[in-house]
Parts: C-alpha cells; structure tokens; sequence
C-alpha cells in the first residue's frame, strides 16, 4: 500500500512538472507498471523550474542540511518518496540555485586555527579591499554593511600575531575594529523555508 501511494505521488509530480495527455497505472502481478503520454511545449521546463517549495522539498532541504552526504534512496525512505522522485527534487532544486553546492564542514582549531576574529573596516568610499580579501585564506566571510563601517570580516588566525598580521594589511584600506569570539553558542542551523514562499 505504502509502495502504491510513493508512486501515485510520483505520477502527480510528473503530471504537475508536464502536460499529460494521458497517464494509466497497472497492477500487474504485484508490480506496478505506469505508462505516460507526454505533450511537452516550451513553457515545460520553465514552469517547472518555477514551482514553489512543498512539504517534501523542505524536508529535503534540511536533511541535506544536516547530512549532505546522505544518499538520495535513504532521504526517500524518510519523506515517503521514491529514489527517482528524490533525485528529480534535488535536481530542480539546483537548477534553481536553492541548493548552491554541498561543502565539508571543516573545525579551524583541528587545523590550528585558534582564534576566530569580527573585524570591521570603515573605508571613505568603495571596497578598496575586495582583491585583498578575495586573496587572503584567512578571511572566510566578508560582509558589506550599512552605517559607518564599510564591512565586516570573520577571520581565522592561528595566534595574536599572526592575527594582528592581518589587521595591519587591513589598515592599509581603512580603519578598523577587532572583536575575538570567546564563545560560538550558535553556529549552521538548518535554514528554514520562509512561510511566504511555501506551497501547500
């Protein structure tokens, strides 16, 4: 029963992402057999590209949130899909740039980075350190703002010196303000799916 409803719910997904002219399921000895008749035109692919996130896409996201590596037939287990369905989800999802890529989640201080540091560079006009930034290995997040300061960078350091290294090359652009984190209570939560951008 279980099987029969994944793939009836494969079949409407189909039909939403096409324009079927005809769609038949057969039982046949306890396996099931779906036959299609497909009229495609070229608004196809963009109204499915278009399509809003559902229940099972947001699931989908967070389980690929807090294991990317985790395989697609598994993931279906999980949101009651067939593994073809999965892998077609997370293919629109791509193709839509809502999943942008899938990276390792690296600990600095295992790689002797013990210090992490905000620092904020207030500059009089443009980004005169966007190649520095774009360049330097240390600097893993930079953030254009509003009000005074011009960015805000989260830098690894491996020690004081090496840290204050990096601010006086900063300098050069700006005057600047370092915070050091002591503590990290929050850090890669699940991104949600917004309410205003869910479909029911």
């Amino acid at each position: 029963m279980l099987f029969r409803s994944s793939i009836e719910l494969d079949v409407k997904i189909l039909e939403d992402a096409t324009v079927a002219r005809t769609m038949r399921l057969y039982h046949v000895n306890q396996m099931v057999k779906i036959m299609f008749g497909f009229e495609f035109s070229g608004k196809t692919k963009a109204s499915l590209m278009n399509q809003k996130i559902d229940q099972y896409d947001q699931k989908i996201l967070q389980l690929l949130q807090e294991d990317a590596r985790m395989s697609h037939a598994e993931i279906g287990r999980q949101v009651h899909l067939s593994q073809p369905a999965v892998s077609e989800r997370i293919k629109r999802l791509e193709s839509n740039q809502i999943i942008r890529g899938y990276k390792a989640d690296i600990n600095p201080k295992a790689l002797g980075y013990d210090i992490t540091a905000m620092i904020r560079v207030s500059t009089q006009q443009g980004r005169p350190y966007a190649q520095y930034v774009a360049t330097c290995p240390e600097i893993v997040d930079c953030y254009t703002v509003t009000g005074e300061d011009g960015a805000v960078m989260r830098v690894l350091a491996t020690d004081v010196e090496h840290l204050q290294r990096i601010i006086n090359q900063l300098n050069a652009f700006g005057s600047t303000s370092t915070a050091i984190v002591l503590t990290t209570h929050v850090t890669g939560k699940v991104i949600a799916v917004p309410h205003t951008a869910e479909r029911n």
